[in-house]
């Protein structure tokens, strides 16, 4: 894995917040706004606070968002989340060749409590 001079995307934000549903199920969600994404771009997963997690991608518009969840240690959801070391980084295949993108600047949000239907 390399990384680049140039990203196929840009990283518009880069955000974290705690949740909670109740006492045992709470966790901390990741999302990633990207634009100007080349055609053929794969992300995976990133790497936050040395935890490499799977991640969604979903696409509304111009606007790519790339969203991973950290579940509670008690969590009923499955913790796909492995160790891994280096920096906060965002990993992507593209033209056949996998690479990652430094995320150096989170910005925290007030935790949000999730109501269940």
């Amino acid at each position: 894995m390399k990384i680049s001079n140039s990203y196929p995307f840009t990283v518009t934000e880069a955000i974290y917040y705690s949740w909670f549903a109740n006492e045992t199920e709470r966790g901390t969600r990741i999302k990633i706004n990207l634009k100007d994404v080349s055609d053929g771009v794969i992300f995976d997963s990133l790497v936050f606070r040395t935890m490499k997690i799977p991640v969604i991608t979903e696409t509304k518009d111009d606007i790519v968002l790339v969203t991973a969840v950290l579940p509670g240690n008690e969590s009923v959801m499955e913790n796909r989340a492995v160790t891994d070391s280096g920096l906060n980084r965002l990993i992507y295949t593209w033209k056949g060749e996998r690479s990652f993108y430094e995320i150096r600047k989170f910005t925290r949000e007030d935790s949000k409590y999730l109501k269940r239907e």
